[in-house]
């Protein structure tokens, strides 16, 4: 059987690059298989699981959604953020997880400009050169 190679990449990764011999997507107009050769055509993809068959092996991608564009030999997948064989309450707690680390990594840094900054405050301060 013909294969088609499937891409879902996000922002920060390809998260998924090899030939499968079948995808199946959610779009807003239902679900869609695509096998090799298919018309090509671009559509939104909706948040949830797609899967992928290659042989007798049937995996899933979940995502956020995002869009997917067909080729005759190639699914693209572009979405906010994607992981295999996992479950969509997994990608979002992951996804929970990195927002909380970015919030701690933020905070952090507003520290250190706080102090960067009162301390150009004051350095301009008792400079009498600077003074207008």
């Amino acid at each position: 059987m013909t294969q088609i190679r499937l891409q879902v990449l996000t922002p920060d990764s390809l998260v998924l690059d090899e030939p499968v011999d079948e995808v199946v997507a959610p779009i807003p107009d239902g679900w869609i298989g695509v096998l090799a050769g298919h018309t090509p055509f671009q559509a939104r993809l909706l948040r949830g699981e797609l899967a992928f068959r290659c042989g007798d092996v049937e995996r899933v991608v979940v995502t956020l959604g995002g869009t997917i564009g067909v080729t005759g030999h190639a699914v693209t997948v572009l979405t906010g953020a994607a992981r295999t064989d996992a479950t969509l309450d997994e990608l979002e707690a992951g996804l929970d997880e990195q927002v909380a680390e970015f919030h701690a990594v933020e905070t952090e840094a507003e520290k250190h400009f706080s102090r960067v900054y009162r301390t150009l405050a004051d350095t301009f301060s008792r400079d009498p050169a600077r003074k207008g």
